[in-house]
C-alpha cells in the first residue's frame, strides 16, 4: 500500500487525540498501512505539512483531529486558485475532535468505519469552498472549507466552544458544548440586515443574524443544519433565518438535530454556486469550526476538488 502520512492534532478533543492514536496506530500496521505521522505543535501547521508532503510525492494524507485540523489539511492539499496541488493524492480522516461532523456527511458511523476506508482503496471526489473575507488589518484574505460556514450565531458560538475549550469538564460531550455556548451567545442575539446574493443575480434580504453556507450536513456536533446538502452536487446549500426571536432559536434546538428546522417559516433553503453576504453590522464567519472573521465574506463551490478515501461497499 501506498506510503500514507498521518498529520495528527495531539490536543484535539481537549488533548485525549493522541491517546487515541497511540490506541489506533497498531490496527493501521495490523492492515498493512505504511505509515508516516507528524505531530502538530501549533494552528496552521497541518496546512504547511501537508502541501510539502504533497510537492515531494506523498500521494495520502491522513487528518487525525476535528473539523479544524481536516480543514487546515484541505487549505494544504488544494493551490491559491483552489485546485489540487496533485488531483491524484487523497485525503483521508480520523476524527478525533469535539464536533467531527465532517466524518457524518461521509457516512462514518464509527471509528472502525474511518479505518476501513484507510485500508482500502476507494475514493470519491467531494467539493469545496473558497470563502474570501475582510481580515483584521482591512486586507483581503481567502480560506478553503469542506464542511460548513456559519455567520453571526454559528460564529459567536463555534468562539465560545473553542473559548471553553479547556475549562469546561471532558464528559461534557460535543453536541452539548456547542448548545451551552448557543444559549449562551444568544444573551447578544440581535437580528440585523443582511443582503445575500446568490449567483451573482438574485438577492435576498433579510432581517437575521443566523446564516449557514453549506458542503456538508452536519455541524455543531452532530446537528443536521443542512439535511439536503451533499457533498458532491456542485452546490450550495444556503439556510436564511428571518426575523427569528431567541425564543425561536431556543425552540429549534430540539429539532435542529434531526433537521426539522427547515419546517419553521421563518427559516428558508436556497442553492448557489456562488454566495455574497453583507450585513448592516459585522456577522462573525465560522468556517468548519473555527472562528475566522467577520462579514462581508464571499462563498465560492469547488466541484469535486478533493479525492477522499471512503468505505467500499463491501465495508
Amino acid at each position: 500500500m501506498t506510503e500514507t502520512l498521518f498529520i495528527i492534532n495531539p490536543v484535539a478533543a481537549r488533548g485525549t487525540t493522541f491517546k487515541r492514536w497511540v490506541e489506533t496506530r497498531p490496527r493501521l500496521v495490523a492492515l498493512g498501512i505504511e505509515l508516516r505521522e507528524h505531530l502538530t505543535t501549533r494552528t496552521g501547521e497541518a496546512t504547511e505539512v501537508t502541501r510539502q508532503a504533497i510537492t515531494q510525492g506523498i500521494t495520502r494524507i491522513v487528518a487525525v483531529g476535528g473539523d479544524g485540523t481536516l480543514n487546515e489539511v484541505v487549505n494544504g492539499y488544494l493551490d491559491q486558485s483552489g485546485k489540487a496541488l496533485n488531483p491524484e493524492a487523497t485525503l483521508g480522516l480520523l476524527p478525533s475532535g469535539t464536533g467531527s461532523d465532517f466524518r457524518r456527511s461521509l457516512g462514518f458511523r464509527t471509528g472502525a468505519d474511518s479505518i476501513r476506508a484507510l485500508a482500502g482503496t476507494r475514493t470519491r471526489r467531494v467539493d469545496a469552498m473558497r470563502i474570501v473575507f475582510t481580515g483584521g488589518d482591512g486586507a483581503e484574505l481567502s480560506r478553503f472549507g469542506i464542511n460548513v460556514a456559519s455567520f453571526g450565531l454559528g460564529g459567536e458560538t463555534v468562539a465560545l466552544v473553542n473559548k471553553w475549550r479547556e475549562s469546561l469538564p471532558s464528559w461534557i460531550g460535543g453536541r452539548a458544548r456547542f448548545i451551552a455556548a448557543a444559549v449562551s451567545a444568544l444573551n447578544r442575539h440581535r437580528s440585523v440586515p443582511i443582503t445575500i446574493q446568490l449567483d451573482c443575480e438574485r438577492e435576498v434580504a433579510v432581517a437575521s443574524n443566523l446564516i449557514v453556507v453549506a458542503n456538508g450536513q452536519y455541524a455543531g456536533g452532530g446537528m443536521m443544519l443542512a439535511p439536503n446538502a451533499k457533498l458532491d452536487d456542485g452546490l450550495l446549500d444556503v439556510i436564511l433565518t428571518d426575523r427569528l426571536t431567541r425564543f425561536d432559536i431556543i425552540k429549534e434546538l430540539r429539532r435542529i438535530g434531526r433537521g426539522g428546522h427547515l419546517k419553521n417559516p421563518k427559516v428558508s433553503e436556497t442553492r448557489a454556486t456562488d454566495v455574497a453576504i453583507c450585513a448592516a453590522e459585522p456577522l462573525a464567519i465560522d468556517i468548519d469550526g473555527e472562528m475566522a472573521s467577520y462579514t462581508p465574506a464571499r462563498l465560492t463551490i469547488l466541484p469535486s476538488a478533493i479525492r477522499f478515501a471512503v468505505r467500499s461497499d463491501r465495508s
